[in-house]
């Protein structure tokens, strides 16, 4: 049988072998890993898959895909508890994740026991439902005092250091593009809520018009280097496709330009063929180091309607002057 002490005993050994050196590796504590041979079974908790996508026991994807580009499993499947809100806007994000996870692989699929619980996903089973995503109403030029990704945010853009790196014209580069959807109408009750809102966005945005290019970046700073930004790259990916492809619309398509922020018009009129995603980090955890898990990313199924999107990652780690500087930066009076 695999279970969790075999799979990071695995895991340690391939990293060990890779880059001669020892690091402390651990699957999340709350998953449970089964199976036989390089077949493993994942089961997720009823509380794992209503946690933010970016801690590690709720980061399937990222776990998974870390266990098949290390050469541990060849197989995975996929279980869960459901929880007693089905509604739930990250439960409902979760159903998205695994759908759109069980594309992208033909190594990766749902266990039968939890395959007729795809039929609770309100975006899967659409019906004559309009889905709609929020639009930017607020300014973002006053990072959190109390939080280090946003001055590395701000940093980052007002420095010209991403437009500098990745060839963008800095005026069109955004902070925070929403990723809250909701169907038929946005509204701050619970109603028409179908994931996560609020807060919830992509740290950063770029359009590069010479290559017809969008830039997706997650971003995480100091020493924060969980697993989970694979989960959350690869949410804001397919969200994003989705949007380009007209699956989910704009509330306000006349919304006016918010200084900071990417114009969700940028997007649609700006003949977008390509869509790359980066981690971006002052640095990142041991399973991501060595390329592999990206390698294996960009091996993904990534077809869509008609013409296929070009869907393309990259790992970028910040020069350390530049991680440090954001990191001293005190927020604009």
């Amino acid at each position: 049988m695999q279970d969790a002490l075999l799979l990071e005993t695995a895991l340690r050994a391939a990293y060990q072998q890779a880059q001669a050196k020892r690091r402390s590796i651990r699957l999340p504590t709350n998953c449970r890993f089964s199976g036989s041979g390089k077949k493993v079974v994942l089961t997720l908790s009823s509380s794992a898959v209503t946690r933010n996508m970016q801690d590690d026991e709720a980061a399937f994807e990222a776990w998974l895909l870390a266990l098949k580009a290390w050469g541990c499993i060849d197989d995975a499947e996929l279980a869960w508890e459901p929880p007693a809100d089905r509604n739930n806007g990250h439960y409902q994000r979760f159903l998205y994740r695994v759908v759109n996870f069980a594309g992208l692989f033909d190594w990766f699929r749902v266990n039968e026991r939890s395959r007729s619980l795809l039929d609770d996903s309100r975006v899967r089973n659409p019906g004559s439902r309009r889905f709609l995503v929020n639009t930017a109403q607020n300014p973002q030029n006053e990072p959190s005092k109390h939080s280090p990704e946003s001055l590395l945010e701000q940093h980052l853009v007002e420095s010209g250091w991403l437009a500098r790196t990745f060839g963008l014209r800095p005026d069109r580069v955004g902070r925070q593009f929403p990723v809250g959807l909701f169907e038929g109408k946005v509204s701050g009750n619970g109603g028409s809520r179908v994931f996560t809102g609020g807060k919830s966005a992509i740290d950063l945005v770029a359009v590069d018009e010479q290559r017809n290019r969008l830039w997706i970046f997650e971003l995480k700073a100091g020493r924060n280097r969980p697993m989970g930004i694979v989960s959350e790259l690869l949410f804001y990916v397919h969200f994003v496709l989705d949007l380009l492809s007209g699956r989910f619309g704009f509330d306000d398509e006349e919304a006016p330009r918010i200084k900071g922020r990417l114009h969700h018009q940028d997007l649609k009129s700006s003949g977008i063929t390509e869509l790359f995603g980066c981690f971006l980090a002052p640095g990142f955890h041991p399973l991501l180091e060595h390329d592999r898990v990206v390698a294996l990313l960009n091996c993904g199924q990534w077809q869509g309607d008609g013409d296929a999107m070009k869907v393309q990652f990259r790992l970028q780690a910040l020069p350390t002057d530049v991680a440090d500087l954001s990191a001293t930066r005190s927020p604009v009076a």
